[in-house]
């Protein structure tokens, strides 16, 4: 489809926004010459323009060809070698405006990615609640087990590659009880956390997966013993799910499993994480 002769009398000097904040001339297969910038290069099927005047759609079919230039003083030297009377103020002013409205598309692009995303190599110190149901041996016995977790994720640069964030580290309180049997500890646990991006009907966010181990001091009650009894045992766990930026804000809702290790009955336990935090 050609363009009007009014848009070619209107923009015989126009600008054009390119990512490069380089200027642009875009000549069309009816002669008319836009200075300029690139919005977007949307090839084969067509650019998007702006200049002073405002922003149009250009469809490759109505171009003859496009000179990428550095500056709007090469658009003048290659519109006189071309013959073209200009207007060298015109030029410059639409030039200008094309390239304030390159920045604000820029930044506003910018602000739609949460900060998990553009910020990946921020220190996050969270705290978070678990319930989980237990499974296995223990299951009858102590049928639920619940907790609190302080945590912390050092990002690692070195270990970036394949989505790799860094370190997941964490002190948690864990408790189980059921009439007069119980068992609970304090244990220290870190390993690697792995950082996916993801979109979510247009929303983008993050998805964490951490696998920790660690030990800890547990304290087991039962109504056989006549004193409850403590001792050191090793445990895991891994951490699945979303996690939300708002700024330094930091909110997650995360599947967990847990396992503390014992020679006679292991703990094991799955269930759910709530957390929020602050990214520093």
């Amino acid at each position: 489809m050609r363009l009007s002769r009014t848009l070619a009398a209107l923009f015989i000097t126009a600008s054009i926004l390119s990512p490069m904040l380089y200027a642009d001339i875009v000549i069309t297969k009816d002669d008319m010459i836009l200075n300029g910038k690139i919005l977007e290069d949307k090839k084969p099927a067509h650019i998007i323009f702006a200049n002073y005047h405002g922003t149009f759609t250009i469809k490759y079919s109505v171009i003859k060809k496009i000179h990428r230039s550095e500056s709007f003083a090469e658009d003048i030297t290659l519109l006189n070698d071309m013959g073209k009377q200009v207007n060298e103020a015109e030029i410059k002013k639409n030039y200008i405006a094309g390239e304030k409205k390159l920045e604000k598309l820029l930044l506003k692009e910018e602000k739609k990615k949460p900060a998990a995303i553009r910020d990946t190599g921020s220190f996050i110190l969270m705290f978070d609640l678990f319930y989980d149901k237990n499974f296995g041996e223990l299951k009858s016995v102590l049928p639920y087990s619940a907790g609190a977790a302080l945590s912390a994720e050092f990002p690692v640069d070195l270990f970036k590659k394949y989505h790799l964030y860094g370190i997941d580290s964490e002190i948690t309180f864990y408790f189980s009880s059921n009439d007069d049997r119980s068992i609970k500890g304090l244990n220290t646990s870190a390993g690697p956390l792995w950082q996916i991006p993801v979109t979510i009907y247009n929303y983008n966010l993050c998805f964490n997966i951490s696998a920790l181990m660690g030990a800890g001091w547990y304290t087991v009650k039962n109504d056989e013993a006549a004193k409850a009894t403590s001792s050191a045992k090793w445990n895991l766990a891994v951490h699945a799910g979303p996690v939300f930026r708002l700024g330094s804000a930091v909110i997650s809702t995360q599947l967990r499993l847990d396992y503390i290790h014992d020679g006679t009955a292991p703990m094991k336990g799955s269930g759910l994480t709530i957390g929020a935090g602050y990214a520093f």
